[in-house]
């Protein structure tokens, strides 16, 4: 097995992206790479979220989630003694400012390349 296809092997990522097609691009991305990826709507993603090691989320989802969304995902994972690095998708013309203020560690242009997606996903993991 080549360096690439297991670079992320063993990491547990939740996609959290509304739209069909963004939603398996970003699992293909992924699995690709030997993650093991749950991928959801936004409004099936709480009750996944606590078995994840890092979770990918498209800013959009999440806000039409709710605005405590993202701060419910991450009490779950407190409250198990841990924190989950997070890493939102942005569409081109959204302020990286906000959605660092948000809560996010990471944000990626939207459309999204796979490596770059790889990489997020990578040092979200090590940190």
């Amino acid at each position: 097995m080549n360096r690439l296809a297991s670079e992320l092997r063993g990491i547990h990522v939740l996609v959290i992206e509304d739209d069909q097609l963004s939603r398996h691009f970003l699992r293909s991305a992924l699995e690709f790479s030997g993650a093991v990826v749950t991928a959801a709507r936004a409004d099936d993603a709480t009750r996944i979220a606590l078995t994840a090691d890092v979770i990918v989320c498209d800013l959009a989802s999440a806000e039409m989630a709710g605005s405590e969304f993202l701060a419910q995902l991450r009490h779950l994972h407190v409250r198990l003694g841990r924190t989950v690095p997070t890493i939102a998708l942005i569409p081109p013309d959204t302020k990286s400012v906000r959605v660092l203020a948000a809560g996010f560690q990471v944000c990626l242009m939207k459309p999204v390349d796979g490596d770059d997606l790889r990489a997020a996903v990578r040092e979200g993991f090590r940190r």
